[in-house]
């Protein structure tokens, strides 16, 4: 899936290009320089401020540092660029964690995801009405914006629901089974049991965190609105190095258009291909042109792989999961052993 997404994408992305032009889209690149690394800097602290909720949600006594909360979220970002699906990536996080502590950190990584599109939902929803009073945009672009915040707070709720009544992680393991994405591992296999043994103890994680203290879950979701705030500013600092129109409305509506592909277009990794041709529609609706908006989105993947190349440096230098220490700490917090 991944590879067809891959090529979806970058035959859209061909095609875009050339319908484009590439002479009107060397002129817009052409005024880039070194403030491109504004770009950088911006994407640098949004991803470091939307690290802080995972490490927040985990109990403090399997909590990793903070220091590696923040290098697995830089992880995590390159690894979801390169997979299908929406953060699919984030599971290595648990690479900076004791393995007995894995229940606990994949269960603040879903409250974690949640919270994350809750606040990308909540800036959508603010967008698509900021774009119909002050915007030249298409009223049925608005409201594809509003139907799709709609859709993903309903998703929340309903998966919110599901997790809190301690049935999210078995009805997940069914579907992917159902699906032929997944086959249970006979029992004592490699040290694994069945799911009728593993799934509930992560169920049991995931019911624990949601009905544990509110102040922790609203808190995460402030400092994922703070770090979308950030992520925004990327997109000023794009359109200035790019000498376009850089004003809030822009800026606001354009950094709206990924938080809505990584729900339509998750299946496509970093939806290659229709990040660019919905940028450069959305850029020609607000007058910067469908050139501006193809370039701001190529600005965005030469970060991303900047970011990419330093995911595998820290997957590479993460911590050993089955150290002794770790492990005899964590089986003292499970009462194991």
């Amino acid at each position: 899936m991944r590879v067809a997404g891959l090529l979806v994408g970058g035959a859209l992305a061909v095609a875009l290009v050339r319908r484009v032009g590439l002479g009107s889209l060397r002129s817009v690149l052409s005024r880039v320089g070194p403030e491109f690394l504004w770009m950088v800097a911006a994407y640098a602290a949004g991803t470091a401020v939307t690290a802080l909720p995972w490490g927040m949600l985990i109990p403090r006594a399997v909590r990793p540092s903070w220091k590696a909360v923040v290098a697995s979220r830089f992880a995590a970002s390159g690894l979801n660029a390169l997979l299908p699906f929406f953060a699919i990536g984030e599971a290595g996080r648990l690479l900076w964690m004791p393995r007995p502590s894995w229940p606990q950190g994949t269960a603040a990584i879903v409250g974690d995801r949640l919270l994350f599109l809750a606040s990308g939902a909540l800036m959508l929803l603010a967008t698509a009405g900021v774009a119909l009073l002050l915007s030249d945009l298409p009223p049925m672009l608005d409201l594809i914006g509003a139907i799709i915040a709609l859709a993903i707070i309903a998703g929340i709720v309903a998966l919110g629901a599901l997790a809190a009544r301690g049935h999210l992680a078995r009805r997940g393991g069914l579907l992917l089974r159902r699906l032929g994405l997944r086959r249970t591992p006979p029992a004592g296999a490699d040290g694994a049991g069945s799911d009728a043994a593993v799934l509930p103890i992560w169920d049991t994680a995931l019911r624990d965190l949601l009905a544990g203290p509110r102040r922790r879950l609203l808190a995460g979701l402030a400092v994922h609105l703070a770090g979308r705030l950030l992520f925004a500013l990327e997109i000023y600092a794009a359109l200035r190095v790019l000498e376009l129109p850089a004003g809030w409305r822009e800026t606001m509506i354009m950094a709206a258009v990924p938080i809505a592909l990584s729900v339509v277009g998750t299946f496509i990794p970093s939806q290659l291909g229709i990040q660019e041709a919905c940028q450069a529609l959305v850029a020609g609706a607000l007058g910067i042109g469908p050139a501006g908006g193809l370039a701001l989105v190529l600005l965005q993947r030469a970060r991303q792989l900047l970011f990419i190349a330093l995911s595998g440096l820290l997957m590479a230098l993460a911590p050993l999961r089955r150290s002794v220490p770790a492990q005899a700490a964590g089986q003292e917090a499970t009462g194991e052993g």
